[in-house]
């Protein structure tokens, strides 16, 4: 179990340095990847501003969480079910399905003021 541990580790640690190298070399003007995005990990939905993570959320709620925060530009959903719902401060909605990154910055949207972490895996209007 150990030995399998420190394998994975090294694989991980190997591609993190593939990674930031790759980084250095496409520059500031590169969009952030879920693969360069801090570690999100299932069942929670991450939100990030930049590539630093800002909040995880795991609970299926049927209602709202507000967010503190007016910088939010990613989210990551990194469950195995679970559409994540985003709420906007111009009344519109956005969705992330399980497995999946999404710019959250729409400057007619407005900015990202709630999340609601839906039972179903796919996003419905």
């Amino acid at each position: 179990m150990r030995h399998r541990l420190a394998q994975r580790f090294a694989v991980l640690c190997a591609s993190a340095t593939l990674l930031i190298g790759a980084g250095l070399v496409a520059g500031p003007a590169a969009q952030a990847s879920s693969s360069s995005l801090s570690p999100c990990w299932h069942p929670y939905v991450c939100v990030y501003s930049g590539q630093i993570m800002v909040g995880n959320y795991k609970d299926v709620t049927g209602y709202w969480q507000p967010f503190r925060r007016h910088d939010v530009t990613y989210a990551y959903n990194a469950r195995h079910y679970g559409a994540a719902y985003f709420r906007y401060s111009g009344g519109y909605t956005s969705c992330v399905e399980p497995g999946r990154r999404a710019n959250l910055t729409i400057r007619s949207y407005g900015y990202v003021n709630g999340i609601r972490i839906d039972i179903g895996s796919r996003c419905y209007a």
